[in-house]
């Protein structure tokens, strides 16, 4: 089976990195973020080996952009989501990889190497952690302890007086939205590219979430198959929990934040 394949190949791109962490060559980009040869050779891997499993796929990754990116399959990849941690010896963050089809993402695969942990996901089927199938909490009640996770670019001081529960900014994309499907996180915020973002989607909508823009606004794949960044965040969460934050939102400004 596909995804099967596609588990192994994320967890040994997974262990390339952590191969490479202990001395790896860091540069940094004209956006003055970080990237490291870690971040290149895990995305040369997979595409190569994923290029085998479906000759025919394009490509859009972090680091190497667009191949064929009007191809009817296309693969994303986030080779290191979380570079500045893997740089800093923070252990929060991951590899990513999804397959989009048609404009509807196929599966995704997303390894947490230093925390031993793999999760997948498949279109109508569900989503996994470790082989056991995750759901992620709902609920209208918030308590002082539940956790947002947060973009880091996403956080304002009038955002914070606003939402419920603790903030929480780990620095991953990947992370924070493989924690909104295990039911760890209560829903996150997020910013970001289709690399960035359609595994941890993927497995968030398969555990029971919906996506909004943080406006209200209806979200759609469509706006980020063009390979351009979200301009305004978005909001991931289960139904219940997301009615909440968006009633906090519309009662503290009539236009919402």
């Amino acid at each position: 089976m596909l995804i099967e394949e596609v588990k192994n190949l994320v967890t040994e791109a997974g262990k390339l990195a952590q191969q490479l962490a202990d001395g790896f060559t860091l540069e940094t980009k004209s956006d003055e973020s970080f990237v490291t040869n870690a971040d290149r050779a895990v995305e040369s891997f997979l595409r190569e080996h994923l290029a085998r499993l479906l000759p025919e796929a394009g490509f859009f990754g972090e680091e190497q952009g667009f191949t064929n990116g009007h191809a009817r399959l296309l693969w994303t990849i986030d080779p290191i989501d979380g570079t500045s941690n893997y740089v800093f010896g923070i252990p929060l963050w991951g590899v990513s990889v999804a397959l989009v089809e048609d404009g509807y993402i196929r599966l995704g695969v997303i390894t947490l190497p230093m925390l031993q942990e793999l999760y997948w996901a498949e279109r109508g089927e569900g989503a996994y952690l470790n082989g056991r199938r995750i759901v992620a909490v709902d609920s209208e009640e918030f308590t002082a302890e539940d956790v947002i996770c947060y973009a880091s670019d996403a956080v304002t001081a009038e955002l914070l007086s606003v939402m419920p529960g603790r903030p929480r900014c780990f620095g991953s994309a990947v992370v924070k939205l493989a924690w909104t499907a295990a039911g760890r996180v209560r829903g996150s915020i997020s910013l970001g590219r289709l690399y960035d973002l359609a595994a941890g989607l993927l497995l968030c909508h398969e555990a029971g979430c919906q996506t909004r823009y943080l406006s209200g606004r209806e979200w759609q794949l469509q706006h980020l198959l063009g390979g351009a960044a979200l301009r305004e965040p978005i909001l991931t969460a289960p139904p219940q929990t997301m009615q909440a934050i968006f009633r906090l939102l519309h009662a503290a400004e009539p236009g919402g934040i």
